[in-house]
């Protein structure tokens, strides 16, 4: 017998011990170990709401220290959740006691009697749906553990920031928001009271879809406070008429924008500043629906818009598509073929190694780069062909096979890994588009041009756009700040574009601003893209199912609308510099036929910029026969046979008399 006694005592010790030993190693819920989430709010670049996204555990949740929760929303909690909040230590026994009884006599659970602590472990640990004696075990020993670690502010702070007050609104200043369009430090005794009882039954009270009880349920909250003397009879009758709900939505505009931020962030919480600026996304919307019902015409039913901040990299405004609620496909960072956008790169890329200048005489001919590129023949929009073009007028009236000359002359290779170092992040390899990628059929996003021509705009640095008002992306140098002036200051000049835009395309303006347009094969997508001093503007139009346009090109679909974006923009104070001589930047004029030193058959003359030592030092007199006609060599020999020559030009013999020039006298 006394061995049994032994037994049963060593067990019963043993599971004392075992019992304390889970108590005190019992950790808290993982939940409680970490502050609550929290709704990411995004603020625009003057602190302005953008956006409240949804989690999945909230559609709004803002947690706050308790001494903004306002006056009496916490006292209000506490008298109708827990009065005895202030005196137990995580479990209150009488409430206990009281709530078995009832329990009893009513043969089922009526009663928790839960204290605002074991709410807490409840909500932290997601058994809010369960009742079973083990998990009422568990909350009230957490709850017990939880009193001794956290002070009783701490515990009511986390409790209020996690409870539930219907239609997903967690935590008082989200419900506060949503029901009274106001913080919650600014609610009154009433609208705290309306709260206050709306966590005991989150569905059955929500005041949108079920006022009528949420009103029953402040009336109840009234009485029970008269009962415990926190307010007097006077002021139950003040209080009678429960106050008045509203349906308060949150903000959400900018919504590719929105998207762009949570794609590159997805960790992001709390409230955000971003770059965005409100009014000018705003009137950039605007524009874009004016502008694509008038480009119904042409089959366009697509534009995109993106606005960057040269100096700093920020994103200004992006609109994604005309209607996001119709298409969530957002054309600002969607890749689509380039067009001609790229060729100001790989021509600031030859000028800068020194193997071409803004003068240097190009061939436009049909055969001019079949020794590079034998299976490769572009052609220019309008299947005609220029013959000798200075690089400048090249590049202004976007022509293909000059393009294709300058990169035979760079390497397409080297070309290539030049543009990624500018943020192009090209979805193929090189293999893949081969020397095409200079005149459109690469895929690139618009919001990575926009950013690559800011990067011309602060002189040749590369940056990524930066959507966060703290974020911090590193600009790196990619062309020296000469050779960028001169690729600018041919961007901006209108006359080395007319013979292909004309004089008054919209790419005009009376100030210096940089533009570039691209058209697409197949006639699938339209860019436009150009700067002035303080922002770049890119955009794009088109259809985000690839059906080709219908007879139009950049210059009509695109352009106006850049255009117009420009001149919402443009300030008289913020045209581009003009281009001032230095030691590395020299002016020289020269002839324009052949972009060498004008000599007496110069019927042209212009000033062109160059890098110092790549100037011109030869006269342009070997290019001209005795009677003023354009010599040129036997490349040219097959354009100067067809009918795009028309500027009379010839191929010079091999054989010629230098000396003496012609219809010279000598005596003897």
């Amino acid at each position: 017998m006394r061995r049994v006694v032994g037994i049963i005592f060593a067990i019963t010790s043993i599971a004392i011990i075992a019992a304390f030993a889970w108590v005190w190693w019992l950790p808290l819920p993982a939940e409680l170990r970490r502050p609550p989430p929290g709704t990411l709010t995004l603020l625009d670049c003057r602190g302005r709401e953008i956006a409240e996204l949804a989690s999945p555990e909230a559609r709004t949740q803002f947690p706050l220290p308790l001494e903004q929760m306002g006056q009496w929303l916490p006292r209000v909690t506490v008298t109708l959740e827990d009065r005895r909040f202030y005196k137990h230590r995580g479990i209150d026994w009488r409430a206990t006691v009281a709530a078995c009884a009832r329990n009893l006599r009513s043969r089922h659970v009526v009663s928790g009697a839960s204290t605002i602590t074991q709410q807490l472990v409840k909500l932290a640990s997601g058994s809010e749906s369960f009742r079973s004696w083990h998990r009422k075990l568990y909350e009230a020993i957490v709850a017990w553990k939880l009193e001794r670690r956290w002070s009783k502010e701490r515990i009511l702070t986390e409790y209020l920031n996690r409870s539930s007050y219907g239609n997903r609104r967690i935590g008082p200043e989200a419900a506060a928001r949503a029901y009274f369009d106001k913080p919650a430090r600014d609610l009154t005794l009433s609208e705290a009271i309306f709260l206050a009882g709306l966590p005991q039954a989150p569905t059955r009270l929500n005041p949108w879809r079920h006022l009528d009880n949420a009103t029953c349920k402040y009336a109840r909250s009234l009485v029970r406070l008269v009962e415990l003397g926190i307010i007097t009879r006077d002021q139950q009758s003040l209080l009678a008429q429960s106050p008045r709900v509203v349906h308060v939505d949150p903000p959400r505009v900018a919504p590719h924008f929105v998207d762009a931020v949570v794609a590159r962030n997805p960790e992001l919480r709390g409230t955000v500043r971003t770059t965005l600026d409100l009014d000018l996304q705003a009137t950039i919307e605007r524009l874009v629906r004016s502008h694509l019902s008038a480009l119904n015409r042409h089959d366009i039913t697509q534009a995109a818009v993106v606005v960057i901040e040269n100096a700093t990299g920020a994103v200004c405004a992006v609109v994604g598509s005309e209607n996001y609620a119709v298409s969530q496909i957002n054309g600002a960072t969607q890749p689509r073929s380039c067009g001609s956008t790229l060729k100001p790169f790989v021509y600031l890329d030859a000028i800068d190694k020194r193997l071409l200048t803004a003068a240097s005489l190009l061939p436009d001919t049909p055969d001019a780069i079949r020794g590079e590129y034998a299976d490769y023949d572009p052609q220019n929009y309008n299947h005609r062909y220029l013959g000798p073009v200075r690089l400048r007028e090249a590049l202004g009236c976007s022509l293909n096979v000059p393009a294709v000359f300058a990169l035979s002359r760079l390497g397409a290779r080297p070309a290539f890994y030049q543009l990624q170092k500018w943020g192009f992040n090209f979805p193929q390899g090189l293999a893949d588009y081969g020397a095409g990628f200079v005149l459109g059929n690469a895929e690139i996003r618009l919001v990575d041009l926009a950013a690559a021509y800011a990067g011309l705009a602060r002189g040749g640095t590369a940056m990524r756009a930066k959507l966060l008002a703290a974020e911090h992306q590193p600009i790196t140098r990619v062309a020296s700040d000469e050779a960028t002036a001169i690729i600018t200051d041919i961007l901006c000049d209108n006359d080395a574009r007319q013979k292909s835009f004309g004089p008054h395309s919209p790419l005009a303006f009376e100030q210096r601003v940089a533009a570039k347009t691209g058209t697409s094969s197949g006639f699938r997508d339209v860019w436009t893209v150009g700067f002035d001093k303080e922002h770049t503007v890119a955009v794009w139009a088109g259809n985000f199912d690839g059906r080709p346009m219908r007879d139009t090109f950049a210059v009509r679909a695109a352009t106006p609308l850049w255009a117009a974006v420009m001149q919402a923009m443009l300030r008289g104070d913020h045209p581009l510099d003009t281009p001032v001589e230095n030691e590395r930047l020299v002016r020289r004029e020269i002839c324009k036929a052949t972009g060498l030193l004008p000599s007496r058959f110069s019927s042209a003359k212009m000033s062109e910029l160059f890098l110092a030592g790549t100037e011109p030092h030869e006269d342009s007199a070997d290019y001209f026969a005795s009677d003023g006609r354009l010599l040129l060599t036997d490349a040219y020999s097959q354009w100067c046979a067809s009918r795009d020559n028309t500027i009379g030009a010839h191929v010079r013999s091999d054989f010629r008399i230098t000396s003496p020039p012609s219809n010279a006298h000598y005596e003897l």
